[in-house]
């Protein structure tokens, strides 16, 4: 039960939007069916904005569940699920399946081709298939679950952590396309023989075709039995023939046989009266009375703090169900949290569905069941004693809310509002010790800033966990550095910049997650060895020396002359810097030849590694992360290859410079154990190109 109430709580994501979605088709409809002309246009912009919600379900259920379901509810989980969602379905959709097995236009084929197609549903793999973008959905929010902290090889490292995810994602939909394009069409062709088999069977059958109808709604399913009874594949045509009415009554009267009844023919007439229509009647008390009936209850058995909430949403899609007919707001807040409570809802529809039938009480639909195609259909010459549908309505409204109420609180159900104490499960700290090498390290930080209630603020950019701790009197250095990190800053009073290096996104999420699970760490500030000190490879032999160039004309200075420790004390690596000559607009070239690892999204710096393994930054400014990217343009994208001189970077130097933004740009190999001694080649003025240091590297 737990996974299936993690589901129902990822879905209510896509749950809140769509009452309102539900709502303006229901308008838009309306409009259409008694505006004539003058309101179509209106009426078409109701039903494209409706359209938009309720046409892309599984699109919608896929990113609500994969955000919903991964550990932080990290966007790049969402991203992944859309990703999924839309491989697998230009995978195996129609279109493609078509192409696969040489059918050139699938609405084209007649006969048994055309019903062989049909029985197959590949015209449900699309936007809306609920199935798909469940199964999609919970792929890819496991698929972050387990590789969103996954750190490649330096030569990789870019695709790490975070980026890896839709990658995995789109490899593993791959996969799962294959499984439906085996799995789908043996579902499908299952249930749509299945509907053949009971549409000869009156009232009893109706009841069965209304319990699998709901069973099938969270697998998308449903439309298999729908096609049968409700579209002219196998002759039906339950909706075509009842929005036909008088076209339909004037067949029957016709009619000299089965083959030429639309309806039932008993020997010698052709009943069409009671007949057309039971295929959808019963739908009318459960949607219009019975889930909303079913929504007070769940109100009123949702938990005091959050029965306000709770009833808010169950309004919305109480009123969706009842003046639209369309029930997923409803249907899927409680269909995973409380399965057992979904089977007595396909019970009751099914029940509903042969009370109706076995009466001949019918009306019709060409939205849903709601009261907008009750009245609509009311008109109908084939609509017969229709208002009995309402009483039957009245009595079903009771009946779901005893059943739910009940039930619920019998069954101790955890539909919404009454899930467990989130406040409570989140107040007990988990504290627990890890021989992780990154989760010591992140707890020794974390320790040293002060704990979790000194910072204010945290973020990181290419090289630093960036922090605001609320008293600088609790944060202590030397415990900081015994997390083996090349350096601790303070730029101002309450500023502190822990130098972490290429991996400091994992720092900083291990970080963010021990402020919410605290870690129980050792109060020694005994060094950790996760990491080889920075000169570990100092008696390793030299594999050669290549060549830093002067990325910018300007002034080329040592290091230590760099106004920021991190950069003036070897921190982040080691290397020079130039003070870029003082024109209004700065071009920046490569220093090096080799590929673009990584591009900041605030665009102040560039990362790039050679053939050889240096990983080389350069940093155009200091402390220009806080520009937001203001005045700084990158001209290459991770994955380019460049030579020496190649543009990397435009920069709107006057601009900044009035802003009082320092301009000087250090040029540093970042992972210092390739390094063996970096000699200078040149100070003092220079031009674009200019080899600038020698680096003896291992």
């Amino acid at each position: 039960m737990a996974p299936l109430q993690k589901l129902g709580k990822a879905l209510m994501g896509a749950v809140a939007v769509l009452p309102v979605a539900a709502l303006m088709m229901g308008v838009g409809y309306f409009l259409e069916s008694n505006g004539g002309d003058n309101l179509a246009t209106v009426a078409s912009v109701f039903q494209a904005a409706g359209n938009a919600v309720l046409g892309n379900l599984g699109v919608l259920f896929a990113v609500a569940i994969a955000f919903g379901l991964a550990k932080d509810s990290n966007g790049a989980a969402a991203l992944s699920g859309f990703l999924g969602f839309v491989t697998v379905t230009l995978i195996v959709g129609p279109e493609a399946v078509a192409g696969y097995r040489g059918i050139e236009d699938p609405e084209a084929l007649t006969g048994q081709e055309a019903l062989d197609w049909a029985s197959q549903g590949w015209d449900a793999i699309g936007t809306g298939n609920v199935l798909l973008g469940i199964v999609v959905g919970i792929l890819a929010a496991w698929t972050y679950n387990r590789f969103h902290q996954t750190r490649l090889p330096d030569a990789l490292a870019f695709f790490s952590g975070r980026r890896l995810v839709p990658i995995l994602t789109s490899f593993f939909s791959i996969v799962l396309a294959g499984v439906f394009y085996l799995l789908w069409p043996l579902l499908y062709n299952g249930l749509f023989h299945f509907g053949q088999w009971i549409q000869g069977m009156g009232a009893f059958g109706a009841g069965i075709y209304g319990v699998v109808n709901r069973l099938l709604i969270p697998t998308g399913l449903h439309h298999a039995l729908n096609s049968i009874f409700w579209f002219d594949v196998v002759g039906i045509n339950d909706i075509g023939k009842f929005l036909g009415g008088a076209d339909t009554l004037a067949a029957a009267d016709a009619a000299t046989s089965a083959a030429t009844c639309p309806g039932v023919w008993d020997g010698s007439t052709c009943d069409v009266v009671g007949v057309i229509g039971q295929y959808q009647a019963g739908f009318f008390p459960v949607m219009m009375f019975g889930l909303p009936g079913a929504a007070l209850a769940m109100t009123l058995r949702a938990k005091g703090p959050r029965r306000k909430v709770v009833g808010s949403l169950m309004l919305a899609g109480a009123l969706a169900a009842f003046l639209t007919g369309v029930t997923e707001p409803l249907e899927f807040s409680f269909m995973f949290a409380a399965p057992l409570l979904f089977v007595l809802h396909a019970l009751l529809t099914g029940i509903s569905l042969a009370i109706a039938s076995f009466f001949q009480w019918t009306a019709g639909f060409g939205f849903s069941a709601g009261l907008v195609d009750m009245l609509l259909s009311s008109q109908n010459p084939l609509a017969n004693k229709w208002w009995m549908l309402l009483l039957l309505g009245v009595i079903y409204f009771f009946v779901y809310f005893g059943v739910f109420y009940l039930v619920i609180g019998w069954l101790n159900l955890k539909t919404p509002g009454r899930e467990d104490d989130e406040a409570a499960a989140e107040a007990t700290e988990e504290v627990f010790s890890s021989d992780d090498p990154l989760v010591a390290k992140s707890a020794r930080i974390l320790q040293g800033l002060g704990g979790a209630d000194n910072i204010d603020s945290m973020e990181y950019c290419a090289t630093r966990l960036r922090t605001t701790v609320v008293d600088p009197e609790l944060v202590d250095d030397a415990v900081i550095r015994s997390a083996n990190v090349p350096g601790v800053i303070h730029p101002s009073h309450k500023a502190v910049q822990v130098v972490i290096g290429p991996n400091v996104q994992f720092v900083h999420d291990e970080v963010r997650r021990q402020m919410q699970h605290p870690v129980a760490v050792s109060a020694t500030s005994a060094p950790i060895a996760d990491a080889a000190p920075a000169d570990a490879g100092a008696s390793a032999p030299v594999a050669g020396t290549t060549e830093l160039a002067c990325p910018v004309a300007g002034e080329v200075i040592a290091l230590d002359k760099v106004e920021d420790p991190a950069f003036s004390g070897g921190a982040v690596g080691e290397g020079f810097a130039v003070k870029p000559a003082e024109t209004d607009e700065l071009v920046y070239g490569s220093p090096v030849a080799g590929t673009v690892i990584m591009v900041p999204k605030t665009r102040h710096a560039v990362a790039l590694r050679t053939a050889e393994g240096l990983d080389v930054l350069v940093h155009i400014g200091l402390d220009t992360v806080k520009l937001a990217g203001e005045g700084l343009e990158v001209l290459v994208a991770k994955g380019d290859t460049v030579e020496i001189g190649t543009p990397i970077a435009r920069v709107a130097a006057a601009d900044l410079r009035e802003k009082g933004v320092d301009l000087t740009t250090p040029v540093v190999v970042t992972n210092k154990k390739k390094v063996a001694a970096v000699r200078a080649a040149h100070t003092g003025a220079a031009v674009a190109g200019e080899k600038a240091v020698e680096v003896d590297y291992h």
